[in-house]
């Protein structure tokens, strides 16, 4: 990371969401449109399909969920 600003140095970080989180997103999800979800859980569609297929999403964007409901 020579040279690399931290905010770019994070810029690729994915990884899959916590399991349990994944499952009580799935349970709670009231409308599966970019708009619920971007009102419910903060997130797009796209990032709800990765979400619901176990894939990795934005680091950032796991921590954010992460912090939120657990």
């Amino acid at each position: 990371m020579h040279g690399e600003s931290t905010s770019a140095a994070r810029r690729g970080r994915t990884r899959v969401l916590d399991q349990l989180l994944s499952e009580r997103l799935r349970r709670e999800v009231t409308a599966q449109t970019d708009a619920a979800l971007m009102e419910q859980f903060g997130i797009s569609y796209n990032t709800w399909r990765k979400v619901r297929a176990g894939d990795p999403i934005r680091a950032s964007v796991a921590d954010r969920l992460e912090q939120r409901f657990q």
